[in-house]
């Protein structure tokens, strides 16, 4: 009886894990850059959930449902190109400087998007702003979804790595 007992236990939370597995992509992918300011800084520019238009050239503009330092939030991005990504903000904290969220609706050929993005002090007084996400992808080869997500993460660190160095 014991060992049905361990077996079952076993059994529900192998199931459990699975089905946590579907909660984030089985890909990695985390991009990171360097910028001569302090995180404070960068965090003004880049922590607000609903300012991605201000600081990402793919993004035109964007709406939000909700607070934007409140899990749960919406945002809508239209994007270049007028197709739309919809994103749910899944946790945000100012104190550590990062937040996370999931898309919900994207025209990028993947499914289970989990990001967070963060800026964190470097030895030498500077911020060193990361951009990570997991995912699956849908219909194309690994290889072709990573490229794209790396596209999105370079295009939105290089405008704000740009905004800086023009910044006095």
């Amino acid at each position: 009886m014991n060992t049905h007992l361990r077996n079952a236990a076993a059994a529900g939370l192998l199931m459990a894990m699975a089905g946590l597995g579907r909660a984030e992509g089985a890909i990695s992918f985390s991009r990171d850059i360097t910028i001569d300011r302090s995180p404070a800084t960068v965090w003004k520019y880049v922590g607000d959930f609903n300012a991605t238009d201000l600081w990402h050239p793919s993004v035109r503009n964007s709406t939000l449902k909700g607070r934007g330092t409140k899990p749960g939030a919406i945002r809508t991005l239209t994007l270049t190109g007028d197709s739309e990504m919809v994103e749910k903000l899944l946790a945000y904290d100012a104190a550590k400087t990062r937040y996370t969220y999931t898309t919900l609706k994207s025209p990028f050929p993947i499914k289970n998007y989990v990001s967070t993005l963060s800026v964190s002090p470097t030895a030498d007084g500077k911020t060193l702003m990361t951009w990570s996400a997991t995912f699956d992808a849908v219909g194309v080869d690994e290889d072709i979804a990573t490229e794209w997500i790396g596209i999105a993460f370079d295009g939105g660190l290089g405008k704000v790595a740009t905004h800086f160095e023009k910044a006095p």
